[in-house]
């Protein structure tokens, strides 16, 4: 939208925030405990019938890990990071917060490329800027452990997409949950779509749409256009 013009013409402009909150930290829950305890490799291996031929009563063949005790970075750190944060808390998880490049100090962030080393499980929650274009680069997915987690429910150009796909294939991370790519919808051969990419898990940008959050959206929208016919100002960007 643009905000200046929409002004110039005297047109009003508002918004609805907030609507989408528990829906957006429930699916980065979801991406990271799936993740951690590869769920959609071990959901394989026994519909092709691995677990039946096993010789013990499991099946280990994939490695699972827990959230406590991670550490998990959060970069940008608004309302949905804040929710994302509490929720990881009651993991067990220890959150930091990453201090976005170009930003100024505050106090309880860390620098990002400082933070990187230090972090089990990064999820993105900043908009998509001028500033945070191309943020998760090669250098910045090689400076995050091997076994770390990158969880993106924020926008796709944020992350280097063919960086994050290289990365998955040589092991420079451990995984990754994806929910938003640089082009929606997708060509079908866009490099995180490709079926060799370990430990990945791409979901057609839904991490907003419970039928709870698009309900509450639809009765935001109405309050703000029966304000706007009462003459009241309400969520008014312009």
């Amino acid at each position: 939208m643009d905000l200046e013009a929409a002004r110039a013409a005297g047109v009003g402009v508002a918004n609805v925030v907030g609507y989408a909150t528990p829906a957006v930290t429930q699916h980065v829950l979801a991406l990271l405990l799936a993740l951690a305890t590869r769920l959609p490799d071990y959901r394989a291996a026994v519909r092709a019938g691995r677990w039946s031929e096993s010789l013990h009563f499991c099946l280990l063949d994939f490695p699972i890990d827990e959230l406590a005790g991670r550490t998990l970075g959060i970069a940008g750190y608004g309302e949905l990071g804040r929710s994302v944060a509490r929720v990881a808390d009651a993991f067990g998880m220890e959150v930091r917060i990453a201090r976005l490049p170009g930003r100024p100090e505050q106090a309880g962030r860390t620098p990002l490329a400082e933070l990187l080393p230090q972090l089990d499980a990064l999820s993105l929650h900043c908009p998509l800027t001028d500033e945070t274009r191309g943020l998760i680069g090669a250098d910045e997915l090689a400076r995050l452990p091997d076994h770390a987690l990158l969880i993106n429910t924020a926008r796709g150009g944020i992350v280097d997409e063919p960086a994050l796909a290289e990365a998955l294939r040589t092991g420079t991370i451990g995984g990754a949950g994806v929910d938003v790519l640089g082009e929606e919808p997708p060509a079908a051969d866009h490099p995180l779509l490709a079926d060799d990419l370990p430990n990945l898990i791409v979901t057609p940008h839904i991490a907003w749409a419970s039928r709870q959050a698009r309900q509450r959206m639809v009765a935001e929208l109405a309050a703000n256009v029966t304000a706007f016919a009462a003459g009241e100002a309400r969520n008014r960007v312009v």
